[in-house]
C-alpha cells in the first residue's frame, strides 16, 4: 500500500513534521468517522457491471455513444492539467454555489501526482469543449473519486442539459470500465450524503453500500494507511 500526505489546510508553509493525512478506509480506526460510500467490484465482467445500471443510465449512456463525443484519460497528469481542471472546476462552482477549488486541494493534487496517484479524466463534444470532468486517486487497487464537475449553467437549452446528462454518466461508465481493464478491483463512488439528488446518482450505477472511516489524522507510520483527501470544501457530495 502507499501513503498519501497532505500538509494542513490553515498554513502551507510549516515543515515536514506538521503534515497531517487523510484517512478513507474500510478499517476502523478512532477518531475517523463512519461515512457511507458505493463500491463496484470491478473483479465482476463488463456484462454484469453493465446489468447493474439503471434502465435510465443505460439509455443515455447508449445515446452519448452514438454521438461525437471525446474521453480523455490523463494518467501522468501535469500541474497545467491540475489549472486547467481548477479553471473549470471554479466556474462551475460558482455557478452551483459551492466551494472552490482553492490553492490547498491544488497542492494537495500535485503531491499525488509525486505519488503516480491521480488521474484526471474528461469528455469534450465535436467543438473540443470539454463538458465534464472527473479526478481520481488510485492505488492501484481502488479507484476513488475525489472531484468531478460539469460545464453547468442554469441558463442552458434543455438540449444542452440532456447532452451533459449523457456525457457524465457516459464518462463515468467508461472510468469504470477504463480501472478494471487497468486491473483495479473496486471503484469508489466518493461518498454519499444526504442530497437525495447525489445519493440517488450514485446509487443508479449498481454496487454496494459500504461503510469507510474518513477523516484527518496526525502524522502516522509509513505504509499504515492509504490516506486519501475528500475535501469537503470542494464539493458538497
Amino acid at each position: 500500500m502507499n501513503t498519501y500526505y497532505f500538509l494542513k489546510e490553515l498554513n502551507l508553509n510549516e515543515n515536514i513534521s506538521d503534515i497531517q493525512g487523510f484517512s478513507h478506509s474500510i478499517i476502523p480506526k478512532k477518531p475517523l468517522k463512519r461515512i457511507e460510500t458505493v463500491h463496484i467490484n470491478l473483479t465482476k465482467s463488463e456484462e454484469e457491471l453493465h446489468q447493474q445500471l439503471h434502465r435510465s443510465n443505460k439509455k443515455q449512456i447508449k445515446k452519448a455513444s452514438t454521438k461525437l463525443l471525446t474521453i480523455e484519460v490523463i494518467d501522468k497528469p501535469r500541474y497545467e492539467d491540475i489549472r486547467t481542471f481548477q479553471k473549470f472546476y471554479n466556474q462551475f462552482a460558482k455557478n452551483k454555489n459551492t466551494y472552490p477549488c482553492n490553492y490547498f486541494h491544488v497542492h494537495t493534487m500535485n503531491m499525488l501526482i509525486d505519488k503516480h496517484a491521480l488521474v484526471i479524466t474528461r469528455i469534450l463534444n465535436e467543438e473540443s469543449e470539454i463538458l465534464c470532468y472527473r479526478v481520481y486517486i488510485t492505488d492501484g487497487e481502488t479507484a476513488f473519486s475525489l472531484y468531478s464537475a460539469s460545464f453547468f449553467n442554469h441558463k442552458e437549452k434543455s438540449e444542452k442539459k440532456r447532452l451533459l446528462s449523457e456525457a457524465n454518466r457516459y464518462l463515468l461508465w467508461q472510468n469504470i470500465l477504463y480501472f478494471k481493464k487497468h486491473n483495479h478491483k473496486i471503484y469508489d463512488m466518493g461518498g454519499l450524503t444526504d442530497n437525495e439528488n447525489i445519493r440517488k446518482f450514485k446509487m443508479e450505477f449498481g454496487g454496494e453500500i459500504t461503510d469507510v472511516y474518513s477523516g484527518y489524522e496526525a502524522k502516522s507510520k509509513v505504509g499504515q494507511f492509504v490516506l486519501w483527501l475528500r475535501s469537503k470544501k470542494m464539493r458538497k457530495g
